[in-house]
């Protein structure tokens, strides 16, 4: 309850165990890592000796996506004007972890500083579990960076925590600027098989509607189309008018304080109500 502001998690989207390979073995051994250098040099590190079966992951990540990553995460935090906080555990995972917090430092020491401290925006590094606890006593209104496997975990505690996973938007941002707005939370079956069946369902569309008002505003931004942006705009506060009235799907009403009148309805009669007060914003 103590939420207030929007919490954005930016998410690294590339490597580590989403990139790892891994195998089982069924023996007493050794397994070992080694690299092999374009030069012809070799870099070998013991990873366990094992007196049994046993099962292997190796990870990799790339200096220039991670410093991909922290570019990407100084620039937004700059242009939405929001602090960016940066979490991994070096601690344990020195050499791994570690050249994560080095670049990052790096790239705000020499490209980010001076406007940060001009703007008034804060940027600190701590360890992943810090990084939970001062999340769940805050207020929000900051960026949060995470690896890859943090950010997929969560990104899910924050969005439920908020009310549901369907409230959650997301949008993937490439090294060039280019755009992908999408409804992170994925499909949801079951409600689609009822729906096959002709029967009704209470499923939440927001993350949906608002992947669309996203990238109709980023089109209209690239187009100089500002009746596109004000279209997008427009849609997202029908939304938010729509729920601020009371109407919502199932999984937002057992949400809902006493004191507030709520009123469950189905995808169809929820979609319908959005598409009223969009209809009276644009006349």
């Amino acid at each position: 309850k103590n939420w207030k502001r929007p919490i954005t998690i930016a998410r690294h989207a590339y490597g580590d165990v989403y990139k790892s390979v891994d195998f089982r073995t069924d023996e007493p051994g050794e397994c070992v890592m080694t690299f092999r250098g374009a030069s012809g040099a070799e870099h070998t590190v013991s990873v366990q000796k094992v007196d049994g079966p046993a099962v292997w992951q190796g990870a990799h990540n790339k200096d220039k996506s991670i410093r991909s990553f922290a570019r990407a995460c100084f620039q937004y935090a700059i242009d939405t004007r929001q602090d960016l906080w940066f979490s991994t555990k070096d601690t344990i995972a020195k050499v791994y972890d570690g050249e994560f917090k080095k670049i990052f430092e790096e790239e705000y020491e020499a490209r980010y500083k001076a406007e940060f401290e001009k703007l008034g925006l804060t940027y600190f590094y701590t360890l992943i579990d810090d990084a939970v606890a001062r999340v769940i006593r805050s207020e929000g209104g900051y960026i949060w960076a995470c690896k890859n496997y943090d950010g997929d975990v969560m990104t899910d505690m924050v969005s439920t925590a908020f009310g549901s996973l369907a409230m959650m938007t997301s949008v993937l941002v490439a090294p060039d600027g280019t755009m992908e707005f999408e409804a992170a939370h994925g499909t949801v079956t079951r409600h689609y098989y009822k729906y096959l069946k002709g029967e009704e369902t209470s499923t939440n569309p927001m993350a949906t509607i608002f992947a669309w008002s996203g990238a109709l505003k980023r089109r209209g931004e690239l187009d100089g189309l500002p009746e596109l942006v004000h279209f997008g705009e427009k849609l997202e506060e029908a939304c938010y008018d729509t729920l601020n009235a009371g109407v919502m799907t199932k999984d937002l009403v057992g949400l809902v304080e006493p004191g507030f009148a709520a009123t469950a309805v189905t995808s169809k009669e929820f979609l319908n109500a959005i598409a009223g007060r969009l209809a009276e914003k644009l006349a």
